[in-house]
């Protein structure tokens, strides 16, 4: 089954028309297993955190800071650029809503996609024929698309607005007939994980002959202090056992280039409009800014806690009680997180020692 899945990931990395990608990636792997290389896969990249939904979950609430210097698309382009020499090959364009900006496909050019494997995350309402056509032309491979339910009733409560799903499910068949690689990318909760919506969405997704991510639910952004939305003992049972059945069904633990568990750091930075970067999205403490150090001196500084520097087997956002527990309260908290200054790590850790 590992061999499968590990196969099936790298036929959504492998764009012949990207030969420059396909040298990057053999030497990655070369590297890997003749160097004992330890490099980057993934960066997230929030170019804004405007939105058409109104998403029950929407973690990125929780992030946003009017009134911040942001990152322009040449200093995006120079972060990519650091991530490469760092190994990274995948970069995902997120928000919010990315398709709403219209500086989307600049920030895309400047982020060399002839030698990066390129994604953008969207809820697909935005898209139609001419836009992705326009996605297509300027380096874009993938499409990773929120989809939560296959009963179009669910998938719009969550996403908060009607007819969500008819139009994801639209842009879906007009993407894939264009040429796309698609991952559909759900949410599961303690609300959610035995419901027929969610079998039918994976069983959706076989189907189709697409991956589909599920990301666990965190008590971050809209969802902070519901801790009732986390999965409990039974539930990860449960999950592990469709993870077991169902091929195409992905956790993160599952897309790493070869070890299985948590790729925080190790693999994944998240990279905030603002210049924070995380250790993932529902990490939410800044692990340093790119205005003020350098990208490879922030992941060294962050691989130096240990429960980032390995592959932890939970996830430190949604099982982990010692991070969940750094990770309690707004980004621009009280801890350390005074006129608009982001909390950190350090000092949600300090925190949490001065209250034990």
């Amino acid at each position: 089954m590992f061999m499968k899945k590990y196969i099936l990931n790298f036929s959504y990395a492998f764009r012949p028309r990207k030969p420059l990608l396909t040298l990057r990636l053999v030497a990655t792997f070369l590297g890997i297993f003749f160097r004992n290389k330890r490099p980057l896969r993934y960066v997230d990249l929030a170019i804004g955190y405007a939105c058409n939904l109104l998403c029950e979950h929407c973690f990125a609430n929780g992030l946003k800071r009017n009134g911040r210097r942001t990152l322009t698309p040449v200093e995006y382009g120079a972060i990519v650029k650091q991530a490469m020499a760092l190994g990274a090959v995948n970069f995902s364009f997120q928000g919010g809503e990315p398709t709403l900006y219209p500086e989307l496909l600049e920030f895309i050019r400047h982020s060399s996609p002839e030698r990066n494997l390129i994604s953008v995350t969207t809820n697909a309402t935005l898209l139609d024929r001419r836009s992705l056509a326009e996605l297509k032309k300027a380096g874009v491979d993938i499409l990773t698309i929120s989809l939560d339910s296959a009963v179009a009733e669910e998938h719009d409560r969550f996403r908060g607005v009607p007819g969500t799903f008819a139009k994801v499910m639209e842009t879906i068949r007009l993407a894939r007939a264009m040429g796309f690689k698609i991952t559909l990318g759900g949410v599961v909760s303690s609300q959610n994980i035995r419901s027929a919506g969610l079998v039918q969405l994976i069983e959706f997704a076989h189907k189709l002959g697409v991956i589909i991510f599920l990301a666990l639910a965190t008590p971050v952004g809209e969802w902070a202090g519901k801790e009732e939305v986390i999965l409990a003992k039974a539930d990860h049972e449960h999950l592990a056992g469709l993870l077991k059945r169902y091929p195409l069904l992905r956790t993160d633990f599952e897309a790493n280039f070869v070890h299985h568990g948590c790729g925080a750091v190790k693999e994944i930075l998240y990279l905030t409009p603002y210049g924070d970067v995380l250790a993932c999205p529902f990490l939410h403490m800044s692990l340093g800014n790119v205005f003020e150090a350098p990208l490879a001196d922030i992941r060294d500084r962050a691989l130096e806690h240990p429960s980032l520097a390995a592959y932890a087997k939970v996830c430190l956002a949604a099982e982990d009680p010692e991070f969940m527990g750094y990770n309690r309260g707004s980004f621009y908290g009280q801890e350390g997180g005074q006129d608009g200054v982001p909390r950190t790590l350090a000092a949600c850790m300090a925190a949490r020692r001065g209250v034990a």
